[in-house]
């Protein structure tokens, strides 16, 4: 037992956010490993009320880039002119995600349980608790993606400024306006390395 801790505490420190990769390609084997180890994240409700999306086509990696790109502007140019410049810098590291060769993108369906369970009586504070569990849960499925790729040497980092962009981001990924992205990861071998 005290090896399983020592190695999943070594895995934990080791763990760090990677924002440069290299062009290598991650393969499907290793990209299967990934999500077999995603599979094991526990949810709210205890139902896996969750899929993942994998992007591995660069064009569709760069459009989505544009398109976060493009909201964090539109964002920016309706702010107050002395604070845009400091949004306009800090958005741009909502995009380096642009380099790595996949994607995982954890997301569920928005669900009302409990607005089919107490109908009327349903509260903003009971929506929004139950809205707060999906985001959670969707949290537990992205820490098994960055632990799953660090123990296969890949290096990874846990990514929600690109959500502001949710809305183009759900369409150009073909997910349905009711779901809720959690995060985009990106995955691949670092920078670094080579």
């Amino acid at each position: 037992m005290d090896n399983l801790y020592n190695s999943l505490l070594e895995l934990a420190e080791r763990r760090s956010s990677c924002r440069h990769f290299a062009s290598d390609p991650v393969s499907e084997e290793t990209i299967g490993q990934i999500l077999a180890i995603a599979s094991t994240a526990p949810f709210a409700s205890g139902r896996s009320n969750w899929k993942i999306a994998v992007v591995r086509e660069p064009e569709t990696i760069a459009a989505l880039a544009a398109h976060v790109r493009e909201r964090a502007g539109s964002l920016a140019d309706g702010m107050d002119e002395n604070v845009a410049p400091f949004f306009r810098r800090y958005s741009q590291s909502f995009t380096f995600f642009e380099e790595a060769p996949v994607l995982f993108v954890p997301y569920c369906r928005e669900t009302s349980t409990m607005k089919s369970l107490l109908r009327e009586n349903v509260t903003e504070q009971i929506a929004a608790w139950e809205h707060d569990n999906l985001s959670k849960s969707l949290s537990c499925v992205a820490m098994m993606i960055l632990l799953a790729a660090e123990s296969l040497g890949l290096g990874a980092c846990y990514m929600t400024g690109p959500l502001m962009a949710g809305e183009s981001l759900n369409a150009m990924l073909g997910i349905r306006d009711n779901c809720q992205l959690g995060a985009i990861i990106p995955v691949g071998y670092r920078k670094e390395q080579q």
